[in-house]
This record gives structure tokens, C-alpha cells and sequence, in this order.
């Protein structure tokens, strides 16, 4: 059974707690955090900007795909700030979500209800295993990059099962979104840091990251996985294309030479 014919995965938009995130970045604080604070992760609105986002989002999907009816079908992260960015895209139209758990923000667990400068004083061996191995250290009470990629890979299996040869659109979290790509594009653990670093998979609020198994300038051309992947960002007011309709290359099988030239950038210490 094939893949949808496309996957287009779309983040939030900016939330309060986004807001409070950027002021810590720069080592500031907002003027409502101890508010925003005391609502748990996943009740988090979004902000004023994070609205206006959702709603050129709106038009950008309507001139893009010529309305939300080209989707069949639509799957929602519980979390408040990504159903409320569907509530908002959706426009006029009273569309039909199906929210799915799998689809949630990675849970941070005690290291994600503290300041960034709380991070490093108080989990200091944390901050630095997370910095060390990204993929696979899990917080306290919280989740690996690991664990949401497992989450996704459910998820996936039903996509095969359920909508071969349909369009869905999904709307989630950042890293939820990046560990899909991983996923799909095949990568391995070291390959992280490319995503983490690369610009087109950094996901800001309201990017788009589309993976399609129709080939975008022959459509007579259709692989049975998904093969052509494009990044946009629609939370402006006009449309930015990140990375334009490429090909890729996904493939998890290796001659033993190349696994011997994989293990060989680390060094053995007997």
C-alpha cells in the first residue's frame, strides 16, 4: 500500500509561550511570563502576531491548493495553539479535524516548566547530555526526539493504511515536524544535526514542509513513495519559498563498506 499521494505538515503559529522562549533566548524576560507560566504547555493560546499568521497562512493555502478542499483529509495536534491555527486556516469553512495525540508537542517534562538559565544552573549534566546526543537523551518526565519519532512512525502506518492515494494536511508542533522529515527522508541519528542546522528544516511558525509522490513538473509521473519535497513559510504576507520542489533520495540500506566508513568517523579508544 502507497503513501498519500501528498503530505503537507504546517506548524502553529507563534503562541505566548513563544513570546516568553524569545525574550529568554536574549536573557530578558516578558512582562506577562509569570502569567503565561502558570498555564500548562499544551493549554497555550496563540499570540496576537501568532493569529495574524494563521489567517495569511488562509490565503496562502487558498492560492496555493485553491481552497482546503483539496485536502481529504485534516489531522490536528490536541495541543490549544495548533487547534487553534486549524480553527483559523480553515476560514470560512466549517471543515472537519480529526485530532490525533500522536500528532503532540514533544513533552519537555520537568526541563521544559524552567527558564533556559534554570536549564543550565539546575540540570547541568541534563543541558550538556542534550547538547552531546540529541537524538536519543530523554528529560525527566519528558520525551527523546527518539520517542517522537516513534510517535510519528505510528502515526505514518495509518496514513499508509487508512489514505493511500489522498491528500492530507497536518497541523503540529516543530519537532514533531522535523522527526516526520527524519522519518520519511530515511536519515540516521548523526544526521540530526543537518536538520537541526539546515535552514529548510528549521519550521518556523507557519512553515511548510510538503512531501508529494506526484512528480510537481511531470504529474503523468507518480512513484509509489514519497519523492519530491518542497519548504515553504506562509506566516507573512506574501508566500516564501525556503526551498523550491526538490527530488530526494530516501534509503536506509547500506554495502557493508559504507557502514565500515560510517563507524570510522568515531574513534575507537582501544
Amino acid at each position: 500500500m502507497a503513501n498519500p499521494l501528498r503530505l503537507v505538515m504546517i506548524r502553529h503559529g507563534q503562541s505566548e509561550s513563544n513570546i516568553v522562549q524569545q525574550h529568554q533566548k536574549i536573557g530578558g524576560k516578558f512582562k506577562l511570563e509569570d502569567e503565561i507560566n502558570t498555564r500548562v504547555d499544551w493549554k497555550q493560546r496563540l499570540s496576537p502576531l501568532g493569529r495574524e499568521q494563521a489567517e495569511n497562512a488562509a490565503r496562502h493555502l487558498q492560492s496555493i491548493y485553491g481552497g482546503m478542499d483539496f485536502f481529504d483529509k485534516l489531522y490536528v495536534s490536541p495541543f490549544v495553539r495548533a487547534r487553534e491555527t486549524a480553527v483559523k486556516i480553515s476560514g470560512e469553512t466549517n471543515l472537519r479535524w480529526r485530532i490525533d495525540d500522536r500528532l503532540s508537542e514533544r513533552i519537555w517534562g520537568i526541563y521544559g516548566v524552567v527558564s533556559r538559565q534554570e536549564q543550565r544552573s539546575h540540570f547541568p549534566l541534563t543541558a550538556r547530555l542534550a547538547n552531546d546526543d540529541p537524538w536519543y537523551i530523554r528529560y525527566d518526565g519528558g520525551e527523546s526526539l527518539f520517542d517522537v519519532y516513534t510517535r510519528f512512525k505510528s502515526f505514518r502506518s495509518k496514513l499508509w493504511q487508512k489514505h493511500s492515494g489522498e491528500n492530507v494536511l497536518i497541523v503540529a508542533h516543530k519537532q514533531l515536524i522535523q522527526t516526520a522529515c527524519y522519518d520519511i527522508e530515511k536519515m540516521l541519528p548523526e544526521d540530526w544535526d543537518k536538520i537541526y542546522d539546515n535552514r529548510k528544516y528549521d519550521v518556523p511558525n507557519l512553515g511548510l514542509i510538503e512531501y508529494s509522490r506526484i512528480n510537481p513538473y511531470d504529474s503523468s509521473d507518480v512513484r509509489d513513495n514519497f519523492t519530491w519535497r518542497r519548504v515553504l513559510n506562509l506566516g507573512g504576507e506574501d508566500i516564501h519559498i525556503i526551498e523550491d520542489w526538490e527530488e530526494f533520495i530516501a534509503d536506509k540500506t547500506f554495502l557493508t563498506e559504507e557502514l565500515n566508513e560510517q563507524i570510522s568517523k568515531y574513534k575507537s579508544f582501544l
